[in-house]
């Protein structure tokens, strides 16, 4: 397999995910395959230490959602004053998905700059 990463510059990665192990252990792995390989990977999560620390072993820098990284950040939350206006859209069966992680995450990442002047 050829190595995508590797060039004149390296390419960025960004991740994002929750600060659930089940979620994120999978993704160490593939994090330390696209180091090995020349990538720069940044990985968005949550305040919660044990899991940052495990990403950071895994070899990428580590990012805070947000700029200020409260150490009280709940993403569960997030964007909750918007999800009135989308929530018509939402199957009923998809509705607590939705208010419970989805809504919330996608608020968070909303404005992008941050993430952009991170990577």
């Amino acid at each position: 397999m050829q190595d995508a990463c590797n060039g004149s510059s390296s390419p960025v990665v960004a991740i994002f995910n929750v600060a659930m192990i089940g979620h994120v252990n999978p993704t160490f792995a593939l994090v330390q395959e696209l180091v090995k390989r020349g990538c720069r990977v940044h990985y968005f999560l949550p305040p919660v230490s044990q899991i940052r620390s495990a990403a950071e072993d895994s070899g990428a820098q580590v990012e805070a959602y947000l700029a200020d990284d409260p150490a009280d950040f709940v993403l569960e939350q997030c964007g909750l004053e918007d999800l009135a206006s989308v929530q018509q859209d939402v199957l009923p069966d998809e509705r607590a998905m939705w208010e419970r992680a989805v809504w919330p995450l996608a608020s968070t990442l909303m404005s992008g700059d941050h993430v952009i002047a991170r990577c």
